[in-house]
């Protein structure tokens, strides 16, 4: 597979703190893989610093082959990843079809060109979210949380990205919109052929979408694999499944 992003021995401060301890890892095209680790594990940290919103003392940022080590965000986000943030952050006093607009700001213009690819791909969110569609009008902070995080996802996709970074996007939803969410995940990856990066807390939630996996305690990365190889590891099942090794 080929490699989309990829991490090089990344070292992330906050003062004295050390943050992110050496890091590495992969994003090949097209795949989904999720980062997991409880809480001040480095999970956020890690998505900061692919956002180009924290930057390594040390290390490298690689995406589709160029060092972004030092690009600002916007040039990140124009050159092909995309955020999903944790708990949506949708624009509350805006609607649905204002939300997606603004998702498109790296790539608007005055010429009619890109107005008219920006007006093309709105439709084509509307196709492929129909929910939206139906709420185009609507603000979004009216939305249920399932259909705010749709918004959210349609949001990014109107950026073109080859990569979505997303941030828990399963966090403080019913287990029955959980599993549209995991599916709506899979069906980006599937049918846009966006690779995908995400940050969850439920192991087996995550690796039953994702490939591949990386677990982080303590800002450095302790276990890696498939995600079949993580669901099997004592490790994994003690800290995040809730089985004791033994078992």
């Amino acid at each position: 597979m080929t490699e989309l992003l990829a991490l090089e021995d990344v070292n992330v401060y906050y003062g004295p703190f050390h943050a992110l301890r050496g890091n590495s890892l992969t994003v090949g095209e097209g795949e989904i893989v999720s980062l997991l680790g409880g809480n001040a594990s480095g999970k956020s940290t890690t998505m900061k610093t692919i956002l180009g919103l924290v930057r390594p003392k040390s290390g490298t940022v690689r995406f589709a082959g160029a060092d972004i080590t030092h690009a600002s965000t916007r040039r990140r986000v124009a050159g092909g990843i995309a955020s999903v943030p944790e708990a949506r952050r949708v624009f509350p006093d805006m609607t649905v079809d204002e939300n997606l607009i603004a998702g498109a700001y790296t790539r608007r213009s005055r010429s009619r060109t890109d107005k008219a690819a920006v007006a093309e791909d709105l439709d084509r969110m509307r196709t492929h979210f129909p929910r939206l569609a139906e709420r185009r009008k609507q603000q979004a902070g009216t939305l249920s949380g399932g259909e705010q995080q749709m918004l959210a996802f349609a949001r990014a996709l109107m950026s073109r990205p080859r990569l979505i970074c997303m941030d828990e996007p399963t966090m403080g939803l019913s287990p029955k919109l959980v599993d549209q969410v995991l599916d709506e995940i899979v069906r980006i990856n599937t049918e846009l052929g966006v690779a995908v990066l995400f940050v969850e807390q439920q192991a087996e939630l995550a690796l039953s979408i994702a490939s591949r996996g990386y677990v982080l305690a303590t800002g450095a990365i302790v276990l890696q694999g498939t995600a079949r190889e993580l669901l099997d590891d004592p490790q994994i099942q003690e800290a995040y499944l809730g089985k004791a090794a033994h078992e």
